[in-house]
Parts: C-alpha cells; sequence; structure tokens
C-alpha cells in the first residue's frame, strides 16, 4: 500500500513568515519558543494520537507553526498505521482504534488570532505544509468528500470575524456560510477566526463547543501596564504578540479564566511560560479557575486546597530567559466523573 506521504514530514513550511516583507514586519515569525513547543507536541505525540482529539485550537496563531505541525503529528501517525488499524490502548503502534480497523477520528482545527495577516500567513504555512508532505492525503480526503473542484490555493476556510475585530485582508464570511461550505467538509481545510482569545469562537455554532487540545503560545514577556495598551492602541501587533504587561501575565491569566468554559473533560492544554510568570503562581491560578467551573457544574464540596488539575512541565530550555511549555488537563478522577455524567 502507498504512503499516505510522499516526503518524510519534519517541521511545517514557514519560510514565507520571513520572505514575505508583508508578513516580516506584521507577524510573529517562529522563534526559540516556538520550536520548543514543537518539542513538546513531538515529545506528547503518542499521548495526542491515542487521545484521538475530534477539535483542536490555536490560540494567538502567529505564522500558524504550531497548529500544522500538531495536524501533520497526527497525519504522520495515520499514514506509518497502514491499513490495519491500531489500537488506541497501544498509542507506540498509532492513532487508529482496533475496533474500526481503517479508521481515524480526523479532528478539525481552528486558528484565532486578532491580527488579519497572522491568520493569512497561518493559511500558507498550513496549506504549503500539506500539500508537501500529505498530498496524496489531501487528494484522497477532497474525494471521499466528493469535491469536484480542484484543490483550492488555501485549504482555509475564508476568516470568520468576531464583531469588534479589524478588517481582514481574506474573504470574510458569517459562520453559517462556512459550516455550509462543501469546501469546508474537508478535515484538512484549516478554520480561521479572527477575534479576541475564545472570544472569536462564539460564532462556530449556538451551543458551546469543546476542545481535546488547545494549543497558546501567550505574550509572555513581563511589561509596564502602559506599554501593553500602548501596543495595543497603537496596534502594533508585533510588540503586543510578546508584551505581557506585568509579571506577563495580563493575557495569559484572561486565558486561563476562559480556559475551563472550553477545554472537553479529556482535552489537553499546552501553554508557553517563562521563569519570570511566576510558574507556580501560573499553576495555581489554573487550579483554582477550573475548580470554580467545576463547582458551578454542582461540585460544590471541592475544598481550595483541592487540585484538579494536572500540570507538567514537558519541555524546557533557556535561551536567555528561562522557556517552559506546560501541559494541563483534568486529573483522571475528574475525567470519570465526567464520562458517568456526574458533571
Amino acid at each position: 500500500m502507498h504512503s499516505l506521504t510522499a516526503v518524510a514530514y519534519s517541521s511545517p513550511e514557514y519560510t514565507h513568515c520571513i520572505s514575505d516583507s508583508r508578513f516580516r514586519n506584521s507577524v510573529y515569525e517562529p522563534e526559540a519558543d516556538t520550536f520548543l513547543f514543537l518539542e513538546a507536541l513531538d515529545k506528547d505525540a503518542r499521548m495526542l494520537c491515542s487521545l484521538q482529539p475530534e477539535r483542536c485550537v490555536e490560540i494567538g496563531c502567529g505564522s500558524g507553526t504550531v497548529i500544522t505541525h500538531l495536524r501533520c503529528l497526527l497525519l504522520s501517525s495515520v499514514a506509518a498505521a497502514g491499513p490495519q488499524g491500531i489500537d488506541a490502548q497501544n498509542p507506540e503502534r498509532g492513532c487508529r482504534t482496533s475496533s474500526s480497523p481503517g479508521t481515524f477520528r480526523d479532528p478539525i482545527c481552528y486558528a484565532v488570532d486578532v491580527n488579519p495577516l497572522a491568520l493569512e500567513a497561518t493559511a500558507i504555512t498550513w496549506t504549503d505544509t500539506l500539500l508537501k508532505y500529505f498530498r496524496r492525503a489531501v487528494l484522497a480526503d477532497f474525494g471521499e468528500h466528493s469535491i469536484q473542484a480542484p484543490i483550492p490555493a488555501l485549504l482555509a476556510t475564508p476568516v470568520v470575524n468576531s464583531a469588534d475585530s479589524a478588517a481582514s485582508p481574506s474573504p470574510s464570511v458569517d459562520a453559517d456560510d462556512v459550516t455550509s461550505s462543501a469546501f469546508s467538509a474537508s478535515t484538512l481545510c484549516l478554520r480561521r477566526f479572527q477575534g479576541d482569545l475564545f472570544d472569536a469562537l462564539s460564532r462556530i455554532d449556538s451551543v458551546s463547543v469543546l476542545f481535546d487540545v488547545v494549543l497558546f503560545n501567550p505574550p509572555y514577556v513581563p511589561t509596564s501596564l502602559e506599554e501593553l495598551q500602548s501596543a495595543i492602541a497603537q496596534k502594533d501587533v508585533i510588540t503586543a504578540a510578546w508584551c505581557g504587561g506585568p509579571k506577563g501575565r495580563v493575557v495569559l491569566d484572561r486565558f486561563l479564566n476562559q480556559l475551563p468554559s472550553v477545554l472537553s473533560r479529556r482535552g489537553i492544554c499546552y501553554v508557553v511560560l517563562i521563569k519570570e510568570n511566576d510558574v507556580s503562581d501560573v499553576v495555581a491560578f489554573a487550579q483554582a479557575a477550573f475548580r470554580k467551573h467545576l463547582r458551578c457544574c454542582g461540585m460544590s464540596d471541592l475544598r481550595d486546597e483541592d487540585d484538579v488539575l494536572e500540570a507538567k512541565e514537558v519541555a524546557a530550555r533557556y535561551t536567555g530567559e528561562h522557556l517552559s511549555v506546560y501541559r494541563l488537563r483534568y486529573l483522571p478522577r475528574f475525567q470519570n466523573l465526567f464520562e458517568k455524567g456526574g458533571v
């Protein structure tokens, strides 16, 4: 049987973010923190594969390198699996389930950014990478969904704008138009949303949407609040991409407060941190946010000292700053409660 990959996958194609002056001056290009993020996903590839995520999202996608790498890791595992299927209890063998040979729950992937040029760059990263390394999979997927038209220039839906976002250079549509499009039936088609954190995704559906994988490389560099506010007021997207306010926590804390309402019971969140963020306090803040959410869901007996999350450093590196990527997920007993319908 032919492999789905024409060329062995290595890393996303992001050079346009450097070579194209429009992106170079307006989009956060891959740096040490980006590559550490890719390393963390590589280390957790088996776990992510066995999770079989249904929906994945990157908040603040920038160049799109991280969400593209995640999708390619999952595609690489499927390609390596062959036609016999794979046991989810043995993720080292791949992503398919032995109970349903030849099938894999393809995730729908989303990218969110306030910067319209970042969403444009992300679509190019996604498309160039998939067509270079997974062209056969793209052709097969389009054929499966009976899409007769040629493969489009971008494997991404038009940008869906939130109510308060700036005009995008890409065509924009209403969410209803996106979901009804035959093109968007493909799971290899990236969904793009312009707006602030998870608020940008409020138009996906009339019901709350949960994600199995959430990726976030926040503006984590400690600065004054005035510097952050100035970058936002002047629409300086590059400065706003790294400017984190006091302790580098202004955007990060907002993200963590919103996360419990969008992370599925079995979901995993990856977040980039630096030492100056006060990592132990970030974890404590996340624990408190998730405890509050669980209490609102009926678990009123939770004590303030009860941990509800597993928080683990997956990758770390010193590059002039102490960078780390942390994985957050519910502790097993809370996952099990959800599965039994307890919350």
